[in-house]
Order: structure tokens, then C-alpha cells, then sequence
């Protein structure tokens, strides 16, 4: 079938769980979209992470600016899915060459919410505390990783902001199938 097609809340619900913890293969890192960029799971089950975290990430990852969603990964990351660029986005998976893609989709004009703890990260000393702040939903960026004919979504994160880029898709080959394309526009 391919990976474009369009998805259910209950497909992307599962495909998020199912990535969750796992990798999509040699080397690749686990799966972490839930428990690091949704504050209230949806559903049985499910990882989630909380304010305090978010706070905590800026401050030993040195991140300047790190968000979950406030209740509505799932909603938010299976309207991407469904929307043109989502559909482009996928449509590069089918290649076999493809090891992965990290895209940037347009939701805006959803209404999703989301919570963002974000600090002034100097090279070196302190940080300030970060300030945390809730937002609409402009994008939502995603590594999205073809295994075995199955999707696997390393993370989805939402942006109050999106990058200079607009909406894109950076595919990744494998190492036998050449350089990467960078911002391509979907």
C-alpha cells in the first residue's frame, strides 16, 4: 500500500505507541515522541511527559526552547499526516534508498495548544530559569523512519514558530544512496 494513504487518529495512535521505546533499526535511537512532547496522553497507556520536565530539558540539555503538546499530539500529528505536504512528505518513504525523513507541516489553522519552556542557553555558566508559556500550534516537525513496509515516528514536536524554511521535508539516504536533500519544499 505505501506509506501515503489517509490515516485515522486510532492508525497514528498506535503507530506513536508502537514507536515508542523502540528503534527502527542498527544504531537508530528509540522512539520518544510521546514521552517527551505530549503532556497529557491520550488513551491507555501512553508516556507522557509534564512542565517540570520540559523546564528540566532546557536546563541539562542546554536547549533553548523545548515544547510538548497540551493533549492533542495524536489529533495534531494525524492532520499533518493527512494534509498535502504530509501525503509528499510520506510519498519519499516509498523509496528504498530512503533511510529517513524529518519534515515540518503547517497546522496553524487547527487550534492545536502546546506548552514551550524556553531560556537565554549561554555557551558556558549558568542558565536562567526557563520561562514556560502556552501556545497555538504553528508546525509540526517529525522523523518520520520507513521498517519494513511499517511507519516509525522517532518524535513529533510542535513549534510556536515555524523555522525560516516554511514547510519542508529533508530526506535522509542510506549510505549507499547519496547525499541528503535538504529543505526540499513539500
Amino acid at each position: 500500500m505505501g506509506f501515503a494513504h489517509h490515516y485515522t487518529e486510532h492508525e497514528v495512535a498506535k503507530i506513536l505507541k508502537d514507536s515508542e521505546g523502540s528503534t527502527a533499526g542498527a544504531g537508530a535511537g528509540e522512539g520518544h515522541a510521546e514521552a517527551l512532547h505530549e503532556l497529557q496522553s491520550v488513551g491507555r497507556n501512553r508516556a507522557s511527559t509534564s512542565v517540570p520536565a520540559l523546564v528540566d530539558r532546557v536546563l541539562r540539555e542546554r536547549q533553548e526552547n523545548v515544547g510538548a503538546f497540551d493533549g492533542c499530539q495524536i489529533k495534531a500529528v494525524t492532520w499533518a499526516l493527512n494534509t498535502r505536504a504530509g501525503q509528499n512528505a510520506l510519498c519519499c518513504l516509498n523509496g528504498s534508498k530512503v533511510k529517513f525523513i524529518f519534515c515540518e507541516i503547517d497546522v496553524s489553522a487547527q487550534g492545536f495548544r502546546m506548552k514551550s519552556a524556553s531560556a537565554e542557553v549561554p555557551y558556558i555558566g549558568p542558565i536562567q530559569m526557563p520561562d514556560v508559556q502556552s501556545h497555538r500550534v504553528a508546525c509540526v516537525c517529525m522523523k518520520l523512519i520507513p521498517v519494513n513496509g511499517v511507519l516509525h515516528i522517532r518524535t513529533a514536536y510542535p513549534r510556536a514558530t515555524p523555522s525560516a524554511v516554511g514547510e519542508h521535508c529533508e530526506i535522509f539516504y542510506k549510505k549507499d544512496g547519496g547525499f541528503p536533500q535538504q529543505r526540499i519544499p513539500i
